[in-house]
């Protein structure tokens, strides 16, 4: 090690200084002389030394102010021949009694301005050490077990709740252990004393409690050292703050443990728009496994081509730092189209910068269909309501005539309101689809339900009829049924009615539904003297609005009535094994 620092010399005699500086001088070693111990302080404030060399009386404080003034700098005593040595302490390096050898005080000069180097390194290995741990966040200690101290650094003190100075701190492993969060202590403590008796390296992670009563997660790790006698005698310990770390571990899982569980597709992309993650909902609504996509563009595979150019726009803007949200169609690996909904967002590192796009894809194919089917609906029930209304009008019109009273107006028209809600009320039941023609006569004739099979004899196979044959079939048995309770069958207790139909003929075109209603054993047969709304529904109305023809006839034996259409315009289907009652 080249010496480079200078001495300085601090001595009273002019005899004794000039020889001092002479023997330094041979020795090609910087010096400078002073010739009161004032000065030799002074000195220092100016310059840097690496050696003091006081010669004579010294007072103490003299050298408390020297090591104020330059704490790294070596002291060497040179005691004149009969007075006292002074008592060794920490603040005097060197001695030497004269006479002395000057090959002694030489050497000694040497080993001691090395000595001041040695410090100056270590001083600036210590700075270098804790800005290393301050630019880390280390928290590092030093526990000397045979003596009982420690030292450790801001950052330890800081976690553990420690004194930031550890020179007057006694270490005990309570200290920490005391901070420890109750489910980690007995392990922690378990591996603690196993590794007083053997030694060796440890790795633990534990939560401490903070003094705002907060957990933290600490990281230690370090080593449990033998001394000479085979006995653990000192712990190194470098400890990490991993609070944040675990608080992010834990919000990863959570997110990944969402995104594997999503029934929704999660997918995402670099900045290469290649695909870098595809989970189990992307793989049940795409019907691609992951190993089949990772890497490849979705243009690839899934995105018709005729929306290319969107999906291109929609990337350009997710790459501009822009979320985007948008519906629109991709392709099933069958090729089966697919509506979906599509929320795009840019991912970003934490410093800001993209680094690729997150999307997540909702199959909307079931949501459009209703959507579809409500508009449907509107369009069908503005067109049913314009047709309800034309035929309440007509019913109105014709219910109103100069043979009827008011009250006998109200009477007839209530009723056959009630009628024509009873065929609505069969036709709603399944969604304005159809209505079963067994249970639209049992509706129109339901205030003689108990003449059913006795009286009123029901014959051929139900049918599943449309909403606008319910309708008009509808209100043609309930003026038969209102005309037979007044004048017919139903008027007498032994008269009766058949209600029988089929469809007959050969292919689609040919195939007509024929109902027919025939009353016996009534009263006389008189032929109405007027034509009003119910003989019209029966002679001309039913049949004409299904694209056939119906007809009353008033045999003096009982009232018969046929109704005969093309199937197409009347049958939505036949209704499985359900047979009329005899």
């Amino acid at each position: 090690m080249q010496i480079t620092a200078k001495l300085l010399v601090v001595d009273r005699e002019p005899a004794s200084r000039a020889e001092l500086l002479r023997l330094l001088a041979q020795a090609a070693l910087k010096t400078n002389a002073v010739d009161s111990e004032s000065a030799g302080v002074a000195a220092l404030g100016a310059e840097s030394f690496g050696l003091a060399v006081l010669a004579g009386d010294v007072a103490t404080a003299t050298i408390y102010d020297i090591k104020e003034r330059s704490p790294s700098i070596s002291v060497l005593r040179i005691v004149r021949a009969g007075h006292a040595v002074p008592a060794a302490d920490n603040l005097i390096d060197g001695i030497l009694v004269e006479p002395f050898e000057a090959a002694e005080f030489i050497a000694l000069a040497r080993v001691l301005l090395r000595l001041h180097q040695t410090r100056v390194m270590l001083r600036d290995g210590e700075a270098r050490l804790r800005l290393v741990q301050d630019a880390g966040g280390l928290a590092v200690a030093d526990f000397d077990l045979a003596t009982g101290r420690a030292s450790w650094s801001q950052q330890f003190a800081e976690l553990f709740q420690l004194p930031l100075d550890a020179a007057e701190t006694a270490f005990r492993f309570n200290t920490i252990l005391c901070l420890v969060y109750e489910d980690d202590k007995t392990a922690l403590l378990a591996e603690y004393r196993r590794l007083l008796r053997r030694g060796g390296q440890f790795h633990r992670e534990f939560r401490i409690r903070r003094a705002d009563e907060s957990l933290a997660w600490v990281d230690a790790r370090g080593s449990f050292i033998e001394g000479a006698a085979g006995r653990i005698e000192r712990i190194l310990c470098l400890c990490t703050d991993i609070t944040e770390h675990r608080q992010s571990e834990s919000r990863n899982a959570q997110l990944a443990a969402i995104v594997a569980s999503s029934i929704d597709a999660i997918a995402s992309i670099d900045l290469t728009d290649r695909i870098r993650t595809w989970n189990h909902g992307a793989e049940q609504l795409f019907g691609y496994a992951a190993y089949e996509v990772l890497g490849r563009k979705a243009t690839d595979f899934y995105v018709p081509c005729e929306l290319i150019e969107e999906r291109d726009d929609m990337i350009r803007r997710l790459m501009q730092g822009e979320a985007v949200e948008y519906q629109t169609r991709r392709r099933h690996q069958n090729g089966q189209p697919i509506d979906v909904w599509i929320r795009g967002t840019p991912m970003r590192r934490p410093d800001g910068s993209l680094f690729g796009a997150s999307f997540i894809i909702r199959n909307v194919t079931a949501q459009k269909q209703r959507e579809e089917h409500i508009r449907f609906l509107m369009r069908e029930l503005t067109h049913r309501s314009k047709n309800l209304l034309a035929v309440i009008q007509a019913m109105a019109r014709q219910s109103l005539s100069l043979r009827t009273s008011p009250e006998e107006f109200v009477e007839r028209f209530t009723e056959r309101l009630n009628g024509l809600a009873g065929s609505h009320d069969l036709l709603l039941s399944d969604d304005w689809a159809g209505a079963s023609l067994i249970q639209l006569i049992r509706s129109q004739l339901q205030h003689y339900d108990d003449l059913f099979d006795s009286r009123i004899h029901l014959q051929g196979a139900d049918l599943i009829l449309r909403p606008e044959a319910a309708q008009n079939i509808g209100i043609a048995l309930h003026e038969l049924s209102t005309n037979a309770a007044k004048f017919g069958a139903l008027s007498v207790p032994g008269g009766t009615i058949t209600l029988s139909w089929a469809v007959v003929g050969d292919g689609d075109d040919a195939r007509r539904m024929q109902l027919h209603w025939k009353e016996q054993s009534g009263p006389p047969v008189v032929l109405p003297t007027h034509k009003g709304f119910g003989r019209m529904v029966m002679d001309r109305i039913a049949g004409q609005a299904l694209g056939g023809h119906s007809k009353a006839v008033f045999a003096p034996d009982g009232v018969y009535w046929e109704l005969d259409v093309p199937a197409s315009s009347v049958v939505r289907e036949t209704a499985e094994a359900q047979p009329a009652a005899g």
